[in-house]
């Protein structure tokens, strides 16, 4: 797809391939079937599995799920099915509360947490099955995240909030931690066909399971192909709330004939959610258990056309006749990205256990800018991690491990601005300068769980991590959770995370100035309340009350990402749940507010001012830029006979006033008239789906989605964040359709 060399992709595969032939027969991993064995935790109730220990995606030791130290949303494999999503983005906005997702016009669309939120995705972490997924080299999380194939999935965790002490750098704001299905969770073979109108789309997924004969293990496969067309500029019009001028200047090719505010831009070639230069998005993954083994191989391919700020680049930041005025023309962002892992997991005695892994990344990415390469790489990781774990006593449980990643990283030689000596202000590529590179990071790690009293455990956990071209980072953390009766439970957890910079910008500053980097940091202090109404109800609140970001982004004086300034925010989130055997309704409210905002130097008010996060450092308001301080999220679901199924969700960002600052900010600095409101009210997605099951093997649904938007467009409209953007695109109410068959 991306080079002519396709020798890696090729051997990943034959190894698949080869996994597949072999796999029934290989006996190397099996071991004696203990016929004592106790129940499989796939077969237990509800009540038993919460009463069962577990190593959850937020803790080191095991734990029961009511105890587990965090807040974390668990979205499962019937709930993805219900509500229909096209995409990850979609599916964690609609169920995770205070989540945000926006649209970029420089770089992959943004996921962020808690008013964290960055112009790429390096402040959380995307795992597959406990395994980091995250490019280093330039974005972060990356793949996974456009696609449409999700039906290999058999739940995800998220863990909103800091997790640097379990997952290392970078886990800031949150955790998504998918997990996969496998032999012991699918059994069997089905196929599922989607498409859909509109919004166009088309996808193709197969599912095989299969226990080996002594019960032992098994495998599961599962392949997943799509084609999204999106939705064109008719049903996804992008709208701009600036006027533009009637005669042209520069490079002469955009709406120069006086293109009003809030008129839709009918001549983009661009779609809404297109793939990216009609690549064709997959998904491959093969897993093997046996024994204490665990053996899976993971592929997977996609990307996305970007639409170009061409509007407002034209006005900014040369007024409206400068070069930047250039024609829309093709961007976007493709990636490929295979994984192999390897994991064993022994019971050493009946107090400890050992839990080792080894896996590879290859991730190959391309991001061009108006037909122009600018980045261009290829990067290999190699992880080896060992994980002890002890019960001291009946009351004291101890975790500790080692991690060591050697990566190695590298261009092709050409875009900006790594790719030569300096950026020369009209994105011609530049050849030379980075070489190929490689670094090492080794962490250590430990946590301790103690039961103080029956109500009362605590949690005292840390990451040490020591990486080539960074100060060594440290990220502790310490909780208590206290549950005096069957209903009520009480949380007050603090914790630093940390991140690493970009490996290319670690690698530029060492080459340019021949030392380490410093990391960014998140102090954070949560007190989160649970209770079980009742059989039916469940309730929760978790308020932030302190969240100092050291924070990490563009800066123009540096010509790169650095320390920018310190963000202070508060925060509160709000969650019911109410279910039956025949409905279910879940609610959650968050509210995020900035407290302040202070740049990492007062003299970047004039001679950097674009530091993006707020408006608040020059004087213009009290708010975070890319972030609705409020956000509503419903989902719903209601069994009307034991074929019929009704699905819904709703989600309301009520406003975005820390936008609407820089924007009046920008306009001043650059003396313009802010013209429009439109951008900055809120933002309504509501979706609805019908599924019908005439027989235990063979689903029908149709879902449809964004359909406040048959009453007016701007009702789905989903913000540009950057240079206080001034601008929209909406999201087309649209219709899908799928059939699962299971043989």
């Amino acid at each position: 797809m991306f080079r002519e060399k396709d020798s890696l992709i090729q051997k990943f595969i034959f190894v698949l391939i080869l996994l597949l032939m072999f796999a029934p027969n290989v006996q190397l991993l099996a071991q004696q079937q203990d016929a004592n064995k106790p129940k499989d935790v796939f077969e237990m109730s509800l009540e038993e599995l919460m009463k069962v220990e577990i190593v959850s995606s937020a803790t080191l030791t095991k734990t029961t799920q009511r105890l587990v130290p965090a807040a974390v949303t668990t979205i499962t494999a019937e709930q993805i099915q219900a509500s229909g999503a096209r995409s990850l983005f979609e599916l964690l906005d609609i169920y995770v509360p205070n989540l945000q997702w926006w649209h970029n016009h420089w770089e992959a669309d943004n996921m962020g947490l808690r008013g964290i939120l960055s112009d790429r995705d390096d402040k959380y972490l995307l795992l597959v099955n406990g395994r980091v997924m995250n490019e280093r080299t330039h974005y972060g999380a990356l793949s996974e995240r456009d696609l449409v194939e999700l039906k290999d999935i058999h739940h995800i965790d998220v863990v909103r909030g800091p997790g640097s002490a379990m997952y290392g750098p970078g886990a800031v704001a949150m955790v998504i931690n998918i997990i996969t299905h496998n032999a012991n969770t699918f059994e069997g073979t089905d196929i599922t066909s989607r498409l859909g109108a509109i919004e166009e789309f088309y996808s193709w997924e197969v599912r095989h399971g299969q226990k080996f004969k002594d019960g032992d293990g098994g495998i599961f496969v599962y392949s997943g192909v799509s084609r999204y067309r999106g939705a064109n500029a008719e049903n996804a019009p992008q709208i701009y709330g600036v006027d533009f001028p009637a005669t042209p200047g520069g490079d002469a090719a955009m709406p120069w004939d006086g293109h009003k505010k809030g008129k839709p831009l009918t001549s983009l070639s661009i779609n809404d959610g297109e793939d990216f230069r009609n690549v064709t998005p997959m998904k491959l993954h093969v897993e093997i258990t046996r024994g204490n083994w665990d053996i899976w191989g993971r592929y997977t391919q996609g990307g996305k056309q970007i639409f170009w700020p061409t509007g407002l680049v034209a006005r900014w930041p040369y007024g409206w006749t400068g070069s930047w005025a250039l024609p829309l023309r093709d961007s976007g962002y493709g990636y490929r990205q295979a994984t192999g892992f390897i994991g064993y997991k022994k019971d050493l005695d009946e107090k400890t256990d050992l839990d080792m892994s080894f896996s590879y990344d290859m991730f190959d990415f391309r991001r061009i800018i108006h037909t122009w390469l600018q980045e261009a790489y290829l990067e290999q990781k190699y992880i080896s991690k060992a994980m002890i774990r002890r019960d001291i006593t009946s009351r004291q449980k101890i975790a500790f491990g080692v991690e060591i990643l050697h990566g190695e990283y590298g261009y092709d030689n050409l875009g900006w601005p790594y790719g030569g000596d300096a950026y020369d202000g009209a994105f011609n590529n530049v050849v030379g300068g980075m070489p190929r590179w490689s670094t090492n990071m080794i962490s250590f790690m430990g946590e301790h769980q103690w039961a103080i009293t029956d109500q009362l455990t605590s949690f005292i956990g840390a990451r040490y991590d020591s990486h080539t071209f960074t100060n060594k980072m440290f990220s502790p953390r310490a909780s208590l959770v206290y549950a005096p009766n069957k209903q009520d439970t009480y949380k007050v957890m603090w914790a630093r995370s940390v991140r690493a910079n970009y490996e290319e910008q670690l690698k530029d500053t060492s080459m340019r100035t021949g030392q380490d980097s410093a990391p960014e940091k998140l102090d954070s202090l949560e007190v989160r309340y649970e209770r079980k109404q009742n059989e039916n109800l469940d309730l929760a609140a978790s308020w932030f009350l302190h969240y100092q970001l050291q924070l990490i982004g563009w800066s123009n004086a540096a010509n790169g990402e650095a320390v920018v300034g310190n963000q202070k925010e508060w925060g509160l989130e709000l969650e019911a749940m109410y279910h039956t055997d025949r409905a279910r309704l879940g609610i959650s409210h968050g509210y995020t507010k900035l407290i302040d905002f202070q740049l990492a130097d007062p003299r970047m008010v004039t001679t950097d001012p674009l530091v993006q996060a707020s408006a608040m450092p020059y004087g213009y308001g009290h708010d975070l830029q890319r972030w609705a301080n409020h956000i509503t999220k419903v989902q719903g679901q209601y069994k009307l006979d034991e074929k019929w199924t009704l699905d819904g969700s709703l989600r309301i960002y009520w406003g975005f006033p820390g936008l609407r600052d820089y924007a009046n900010y920008d306009a001043d600095r650059l003396g313009y008239t802010l013209e429009s409101k439109d951008p900055y009210r809120g933002s309504y997605y509501l979706n609805l789906g019908l599924q019908y099951q005439p027989k235990k093997n063979l689903t029908f649904r149709i879902d449809g989605y964004n359909l406040l938007g048959i009453f007016s467009k701007d009702f789905n409209k989903r913000n540009y964040g950057g240079e206080g953007s001034a601008d929209f695109r909406d999201s087309a109410p649209a219709v899908g359709v799928s059939m699962t068959y299971k043989f």
